[in-house]
């Protein structure tokens, strides 16, 4: 059965994925017919060091849906021929060669852009969207977030993080930071499955607020003839003790009598590792761009110019 994406969801999963990597763009410098099988490591890109002008461009993840291009988002429209669109900043992405580029004598055969994603095991706090994570002096912004095993809870959460605007290399064998989480954070780690106080009225599924601390929601996962018999933590909040707490529905038509036991807390914060890498992230392309004939690179003030574009079309 083949199944057809109308232009809105296109429009939705052209913002889903550049939301949540920030590409950074490139040139390279070797002849390929790019296809399915090209890697970051398939390409030679051009050198940045020793006072060339060439260098990357770290496009932004941000996403505005507009007929019109913002300076340095990524603006989603529906094109002429009703496909979703994705357009980067209201100007071209350019770069102007010196004599230092010149004198490599090399030619530009077309444009790469590629994500940073860094994998993760012993995951033993949450990392989320928005947070920067260290190493040293090694940082990154997460981007997206995915646990592929494990969880959290038992300190064996596996997975990818994507990153943007990472500064330096990380490396194997010492600790991962989570710069932003606070010394202290009281945030929930676990519920006890069972609660204390099963209240009446429940339905698989009702989610509800945790009370004496900010931010906390359970969910219930199993009910005897709407009395509460499970729970399990959808987000762990701050400002909590391990005790019993009152809560208050969320939705559903439960009688806000349940009552749950936070069971143990997250309560040390950036000094200790939030999970363990075997390395520096990886280097995930996401496009190549060949031009039709290359560029060569042989008189100073010679400019490239490029307006980073995204088309989704359905089948």
């Amino acid at each position: 059965m083949a199944v057809y994406v109308v232009n809105q969801s296109e429009i939705e999963m052209l913002k889903s994925i550049l939301s949540s990597q920030a590409i950074t763009l490139g040139l390279y410098g070797n002849l390929i017919v790019p296809d399915g099988s090209t890697l970051f490591s398939t390409l030679t890109e051009l050198l940045a060091t020793g006072g060339r002008a060439y260098a990357r461009k770290e496009l932004t993840n941000d996403v505005v849906e507009s007929a019109v291009a913002v300076a340095d988002k990524w603006t989603i429209s529906t094109d002429a021929n009703g496909k979703a669109s994705a357009v980067y900043s209201n100007a071209a992405q350019s770069w102007v060669f010196n004599a230092a580029d010149v004198a490599d004598a090399g030619s530009v055969y077309g444009l790469f852009g590629f994500t940073h994603v860094l994998a993760f095991t012993a995951g033993l706090q949450p990392i989320k969207v928005g947070d920067v994570i260290r190493q040293g002096a090694v940082c990154a912004e997460v981007t997206k977030v995915t646990v592929t095993s494990g969880s959290w809870y038992a300190g064996t959460a596996a997975g990818l993080l994507s990153l943007k605007r990472q500064v330096g290399a990380f490396v194997a064998g010492a600790t991962l930071i989570d710069g932003s989480k606070a010394t202290a954070t009281s945030e929930i780690k676990g519920l006890t499955a069972a609660p204390v106080v099963g209240g009446t009225g429940y339905a698989v599924g009702d989610r509800f607020f945790i009370e004496t601390g900010t931010g906390g929601v359970g969910r219930v996962t199993a009910v005897t003839a709407g009395v509460v018999t499970a729970v399990e933590l959808l987000t762990g909040g701050k400002d909590y003790t391990v005790e019993t707490h009152a809560t208050a529905k969320v939705d559903g038509a439960g009688d806000n009598a349940l009552t749950v036991a936070v069971a143990t807390l997250y309560t040390a914060g950036p000094a200790v590792a939030v999970a363990t890498i075997a390395g520096d992230s990886d280097k995930k392309l996401v496009f190549v761009d060949a031009f039709t004939a290359a560029q060569v690179v042989d008189t100073v003030g010679f400019a490239l110019s490029y307006t980073p574009k995204m088309t989704l079309a359905s089948a």
